[in-house]
């Protein structure tokens, strides 16, 4: 058992209940302007297509930039696993599977991620979550 500040309970995810989505709603409160965001299925539907332009049109270029980076790893592992998995299974189910599945994956992957940047780069704004 762990004593002090960092405790056993500190090391294991959060217990979020019965309704626990991938795809969690965020709500930002600006205190100072009593301006509100949502970062909802809207945004990670957009943060899916848009990926890094997303994040800078929403006025983040830094966590942009990160995503640019981020982007691009995605995209060559999708296609690299595409490529190795359509020309190693010789099976038109697995293949379609294959050219479908991974990409979606991979486009779900960069929309949590940028939701994330964008969220992290709100409150370093000084964002409050959940007001």
């Amino acid at each position: 058992m762990l004593r002090g500040p960092l405790r056993a309970s500190t090391l294991s995810w959060p217990d979020r209940g019965t309704d626990a989505l991938l795809f969690e709603t965020y709500r930002l409160d600006n205190l100072e302007t009593d301006e509100s965001q949502f970062l909802d299925g809207t945004a990670y539907f957009w943060a899916a297509v848009g990926g890094p332009a997303y994040v800078w049109l929403r006025g983040f270029p830094k966590a942009a930039a990160t995503m640019l980076a981020i982007s691009s790893v995605l995209a060559a592992t999708a296609a690299g696993l595409v490529i190795a998995l359509v020309g190693l299974v010789n099976h038109t189910l697995m293949n379609l599977v294959t050219v479908i599945g991974i990409p979606m994956g991979a486009l779900a992957l960069q929309s949590i991620i940028a939701i994330q940047l964008m969220r992290a780069a709100y409150i370093r704004r000084g964002w409050r979550e959940g007001y």
